[in-house]
């Protein structure tokens, strides 16, 4: 028998799946085709942060510690190993086999996930204020850091990690994710900046758009000759969709205003999932990059405060922004 919380989500979704398709279906049969609907399959229990999926494997972080689960059944999903860090983590992204972490005042911890049940700390950097997250390429780690802003560091020698420079941010630094040879790095108020980081030297931007309601959390989706490289980034209340194919002059192409406050989300198979508050999760197709489009919902039992998408998955971390601890979990949702 289902748990109490998952027979009502799964009427929720039945009720919200109604509703959605009735709305869609004035339009076109191929906007009413992507339709999406998610029911809850399993959790994993707090206390829980952040999370990300990647294939068969959920990363999560809460408090100090970040923990790997095994997913091959999403109904029972199994503890492999953890790693503790000695400050808190703010914040990590996954490339290939690697985790990098945000930790506070720890700084930068690049963690070896090749062995879900033996997770390693690399090398450690350590940055002048609070290091919140950090991610590759060209061989450099873009970092942000609450006191220095954008941080580079070069790791071709991944176990003594060298600084290369940083540039001041003038608000608030957010978030940073790279692809190809760019990093891009989120501040408020003053926006979104773009860096080269196949430049030798300091970090200078490239691109900025300025934005005084600028994401705080964001993900890039990489162009091809039928679409453009796009930033989508969450915060503030809504999702904001920024073309960037031209780094040296990208442009805020898109807004899509959420029912609810619009914190964190995931992009996969061209489709943003957002974490809105205590609006649970909202579907939003990036099709059309400057017309985003609501193609499916999902109604959580306590506030979304993070989300992850990949492939049928779609995980979760709910709980009450005053209240810490086991009452942020995750739930595991199933595309269906």
């Amino acid at each position: 028998m289902l748990r109490p919380e998952i027979s009502n989500s799964v009427t929720n979704r039945l009720i919200v799946g109604v509703l959605l398709s009735v709305f869609v279906g004035f339009s076109s049969p191929a906007a009413r085709a992507q339709v999406i609907q998610l029911e809850e399959v399993g959790q994993i229990p707090g206390p829980v942060e952040l999370v990300r999926v990647s294939g068969q494997f959920a990363y999560v972080s809460g408090g100090h510690t970040f923990t790997v689960y095994d997913l091959s059944i999403p109904s029972m999903p199994v503890a492999r190993s953890s790693h503790v860090f000695p400050e808190e983590i703010w914040g990590f992204r996954l490339a290939g086999d690697r985790a990098y972490v945000g930790a506070n005042f720890f700084g930068l911890g690049i963690l070896d996930i090749s062995n879900p049940d033996d997770l390693t700390l690399v090398s450690q950097h350590k940055t002048l204020g609070q290091t919140k997250i950090g991610d590759i390429a060209h061989g450099k780690v873009g970092i942000i850091d609450h006191m220095e802003g954008f941080v580079l560091i070069d790791v071709t020698d991944e176990a003594s990690p060298q600084g290369v420079g940083s540039f001041f941010l003038d608000g608030y630094a957010r978030d940073v994710v790279t692809a190809g040879s760019f990093a891009y790095a989120t501040d408020s108020p003053s926006g979104l900046y773009i860096f080269d980081l196949s430049q030798a030297g300091e970090p200078n931007p490239v691109g900025v758009v300025h934005a005084p309601a600028a994401p705080r959390d964001i993900e890039v989706v990489p162009g091809d000759a039928n679409r453009p490289t796009l930033i989508v980034g969450a915060g503030g209340g809504d999702v904001q969709v920024y073309d960037v194919s031209s780094p040296e002059s990208p442009s805020k192409i898109a807004t899509f205003e959420t029912p609810g406050r619009a914190t964190r989300l995931s992009v996969d198979a061209g489709h943003a999932y957002v974490a809105d508050s205590d609006s649970g999760v909202q579907v939003v197709a990036l099709t059309n990059p400057s017309a985003p489009a609501l193609v499916g919902m999902f109604s959580t039992p306590r506030p979304a405060r993070d989300v992850s998408a990949d492939g049928d998955l779609v995980l979760v971390v709910v709980g009450d922004s005053e209240r810490e601890g086991d009452d942020r979990r995750v739930l595991i949702l199933q595309r269906q």
